[in-house]
């Protein structure tokens, strides 16, 4: 398998179960571990796209 830093575009899909945790709200702590990943490969010259299906499930929880 290749090493994501050899990819020169990379598309990351974060899902609503991966952003938000129904107590406790946004997963801040796994938020700031991908933010440091995405550093990372943006450092090695990859062009990372952050998608996500997680936004409708933040509202949710932001409006009760």
């Amino acid at each position: 398998m290749k090493s994501l830093k050899s990819y020169r575009r990379i598309t990351v899909k974060i899902g609503s179960a991966l952003l938000v945790d129904r107590a406790a709200g946004l997963k801040r702590d796994w938020l700031t571990s991908l933010a440091d990943d995405i550093a990372v490969l943006a450092d090695a010259g990859a062009e990372v796209l952050v998608v996500s299906s997680g936004a409708i499930a933040l509202g949710r929880t932001i409006l009760g």
